[in-house]
């Protein structure tokens, strides 16, 4: 116990510049709340035990567990079709679990996830979802436009929205559809999908 104590006792503060704590503090001050136009659409898609999602080429969302997959309705979250079976989903999913063959049309599609990496950050259009953590351990997600102009002369967090994401928790990951016209907010309860409108 006495190496434990000295380790404490010995171990420095976090120090933080004055750019780090208004950068911080800027954060904390942002209002959670809906991104902006064109981004309109919002569903939620209920979930229990999440490890992954991704995207079909069909622009539908497939929401995967340890023992359950389901594809879903990007538009309107209704259940495409769903199977609850631990070892279909462990023979489906990738061993670095960068992707997933989905067992009805056997296409493999890239997924993002718990341990599965992180989803496309930016579309064609430059928008931007990054997540952040202003309250440490948990996520909030930002959204921003880098093409917009004079993106490159502003400060990190100026004219960026934070998306509110009550419904999850946990780990955070988020991705843009492949056709960049959907994003994904994915949690271990579910995930939160806009579309433009």
């Amino acid at each position: 116990m006495d190496w434990y104590k000295k380790r404490n006792k010995t171990k420095e503060k976090e120090i933080l510049t004055e750019f780090e704590l208004n950068l911080l503090n800027k954060a904390k001050a942002m209002i959670p709340g809906l991104p902006p136009i064109p981004w309109g659409e919002r569903i939620f898609i209920c979930g229990a035990g999440i490890i992954a999602g991704g995207w079909d080429k069909n622009d539908n969302f497939v929401l995967i567990s340890d023992s359950a997959y389901s594809i879903n309705n990007s538009s309107n979250g209704e259940t495409k079709e769903i199977i609850y079976d631990y070892e279909i989903v462990d023979k489906n999913l990738s061993d670095d679990y960068l992707k997933f063959t989905i067992p009805s049309t056997n296409e493999i599609i890239n997924i993002f996830g718990l341990n599965a990496g992180d989803g496309l950050y930016v579309n064609d259009d430059g928008w931007n979802i990054e997540v952040i953590y202003p309250w440490w351990p948990r996520a909030s997600v930002i959204i921003n436009n880098v093409f917009e102009p004079g993106a490159a002369s502003r400060e990190y967090l100026d004219k960026t929205y934070m998306i509110n994401i009550q419904e999850l928790d946990g780990w955070i990951k988020c991705g843009f559809s492949c056709l960049g016209d959907k994003f994904a907010i994915l949690g271990s309860g579910g995930a939160i999908i806009f579309s433009m409108i």
